[in-house]
């Protein structure tokens, strides 16, 4: 099951790959299993996002990246 967050959140890195963040609880991320870039509808001024599915030590996470603003979101948990 998974629930939907779209919440921001601050995110550590070690360069470009993403180390942890906290949403109430800290989430060390185990691995990166998919990225993919999104274009949004540019039509109507929606920002281009990167989404990254990821393992970490409590579930399964959706990141969104904005790079317009240089913002993470916390999209989605799985369990």
């Amino acid at each position: 099951m998974s629930k939907l967050i779209n919440q921001p959140i601050e995110l550590e890195r070690s360069g470009d790959f993403p180390l942890s963040f906290s949403f109430g609880q800290n989430f060390t991320i185990k691995y990166i299993l998919k990225h993919w870039r999104e274009a949004g509808q540019w039509w109507t001024g929606e920002p281009e996002l990167f989404v990254y599915e990821v393992s970490t030590n409590r579930c399964r996470c959706e990141l969104h990246f904005l790079p317009d603003t240089g913002k993470w979101i916390l999209y989605r948990l799985a369990d």
